[in-house]
């Protein structure tokens, strides 16, 4: 079977000078019309021309796009790690519990000529009269210690200078928040009275 260019020029040549062929041209030039094409040996020479070339693309296109997956996984995974971070960090509780004894801290005080917001101020194992002057002298008050022993437990009395305490002090928060938070302890009773910070 002849090319398909051969049989493309050969059909010019004869509708531009029909009276160059003779019969016998023409009809092997049918013959070859009525002839069934070998698909495998068409297939064959396709596939080297086209697809032995794009094998190199496909490969350089999978590349990319296991890259491109391996980096948007990663952009996924820093940001759920910062995720979970900014939640824990948000997530601290600014209550007041009860801590046994550990190493203190010594508690942030503040001049009564300066007002400065600060993030929350944290007494781990002080005592009561320290935190409560704080307090006041953070919101320019009078401490007044009026009960100076209170029951700790059935039998043993505690002086509430020896009292110590875990407390997270927010100082954005008014002055009735923080008492409010410390009155949640049993030994623990305070009040705002005539300018006073009273202890009983």
């Amino acid at each position: 079977m002849k090319t398909n260019d051969h049989n493309k020029q050969l059909y010019r040549d004869m509708q531009e000078e029909p009276d160059k062929y003779s019969d016998q041209e023409i009809e092997a030039m049918m013959d070859d019309l009525d002839q069934v094409p070998d698909v495998d040996e068409a297939w064959q020479q396709f596939a080297k021309q086209h697809i032995a070339s794009e094998r190199p693309i496909h490969t350089w296109r999978q590349s990319a796009a296991i890259l491109i997956g391996i980096l948007t996984l990663s952009g996924i995974a820093i940001a759920a790690v910062q995720i979970v971070r900014q939640s824990q960090h948000e997530e601290r509780p600014v209550t007041a519990v009860e801590k046994p004894q550990s190493a203190v801290i010594v508690p942030q005080t503040l001049p009564t000529d300066t007002i400065v917001k600060s993030g929350p101020v944290v007494f781990d194992n002080v005592t009561l009269d320290s935190i409560a002057k704080d307090i006041a002298t953070y919101h320019h008050l009078d401490v007044d210690l009026q009960n100076e022993r209170q029951r700790v437990g059935a039998s043993a009395g505690m002086q509430a200078s020896q009292l110590r305490f875990y407390f997270v002090w927010n100082q954005e928060e008014s002055l009735q928040e923080v008492i409010e938070k410390l009155n949640m302890f049993e030994q623990v009773n305070l009040a705002v009275e005539d300018g006073k910070l009273i202890v009983r």
